[in-house]
């Protein structure tokens, strides 16, 4: 008995929000440093695409609002603070325990853990414009849940842009101090037609917000003192982790400008059938965990690529879900609680970095 009463009081001390105990029994790690050359320097934007509405609310005057981060190289400095990998912390620790399947006491001290990119650094100055590589979140998630491979690809040379897809978004945070919540989740477990009722607006949603920002890099780069300015418009990459995967071929598909694409474990069941069967003549890969739990997944991933000239995949035992997002970098509890496969987490991160940047690196 005497053994039972200190374990409720510690497990009581710890569940009360303690969270300088909690953050040494617990410990979460900052983002490793990336693995290229350059420092890296990031900025957030908030755009509104004034020729859409917004599908996910019952205003009619509602226009749809992006939330948007830029990843970058920058110049080297010294004493500057990295950013925290969270905006807004107490309003998305909600968001991280349901990513990382961590209870919210363990993840408060979240908020102290740091990335690697400089807030509003200066571009790094080159002769020749920038590639671009897009980035699209899965459900749930949000627009800097694959940060480390964002860095990876700034530190090598790279922009990379990721926007929260409202409402398919945990929780979108826009500049007045309005929200977004998340309203994607599909509780009734749609098939057939009801299914592509629900899962295709939501998939042309996400692909216009990537449109709509590469038309707003074109708008904006013709002031040339800003940002955009330095970043190439066509020839432009994409990647996502999930639904976001779904977006990234989808965009690939669907706009000239995009080049090649790469899916993070990506959702192939709410590829359009006629996408799945027609394929791509553009570079497209994919990485992912050995099998999915629903066999129409790699089943419509094996169509595709059949009907594909530069398609590849590379399927890794071991592997789970989240591990194609940061959630398991911070801790090795992600292990413990089964969101995690049997890789180490160094493992795990060179095995993606080197995917993505090999991927986009290749002419």
């Amino acid at each position: 008995m005497k053994y039972r009463s200190i374990a409720a009081i510690i497990l009581g001390i710890i569940t009360s929000g303690c969270s300088t105990l909690v953050s040494k029994v617990f410990p979460l790690d900052d983002l490793p440093a990336p693995p290229g050359p350059h420092n890296v320097g990031t900025r957030f934007f908030e755009w509104v695409d004034t020729t859409r509405g917004e599908s996910f609310t019952d205003n009619p005057d509602d226009q749809r609002r992006l939330v948007g981060q830029i990843w970058y190289p920058t110049v080297p400095t010294s004493g500057e603070a990295a950013q925290p990998y969270l905006d807004h912390p107490e309003q998305r620790l909600g968001m991280l325990a349901y990513q990382s399947g961590l209870p919210r006491f363990m993840l408060r001290h979240m908020q102290r853990v740091k990335t690697n990119a400089l807030l509003d650094a200066p571009l790094l100055s080159q002769s020749t414009k920038m590639p671009l590589v897009l980035f699209s979140h899965g459900l749930g998630g949000m627009k800097n849940q694959n940060t480390i491979q964002a860095e990876a690809l700034a530190s090598h040379g790279f922009a990379v842009i990721s926007v929260d897809h409202a409402y398919d978004a945990f929780l979108t945070i826009f500049s007045d101090g309005s929200t977004a919540d998340y309203r994607a989740s599909d509780d009734e477990n749609r098939t057939g037609d009801d299914f592509w009722a629900f899962r295709s607006p939501q998939l042309n949603t996400r692909v216009a917000d990537l449109v709509f920002v590469l038309n707003e890099i074109e708008r904006l780069g013709e002031q040339p003192d800003s940002i955009w300015a330095h970043l190439q418009s066509d020839a432009v990459g994409a990647f996502g982790h999930s639904f976001g995967g779904a977006t990234a071929l989808m965009l690939l598909v669907k706009d000239e400008r995009v080049a090649k694409a790469l899916a993070l474990d990506g959702w192939m069941v709410p590829i359009p059938p006629d996408i799945i069967s027609a394929g791509t003549e553009k570079p497209f890969q994919y990485v992912g965990q050995a099998a999915w739990s629903d066999p129409i997944n790699y089943n419509n991933l094996d169509a595709f690529l059949s009907a594909s000239s530069k398609s590849e995949k590379q399927l890794v035992s071991g592997t789970k879900h989240f591990d194609y997002s940061d959630a398991p970098q911070f801790s090795n509890l992600t292990k413990r609680f089964g969101l995690s496969g049997e890789l180490s987490r160094p493992e795990l991160r060179t095995l993606i970095n080197d995917a993505v940047l090999t991927f986009f690196n290749r002419k």
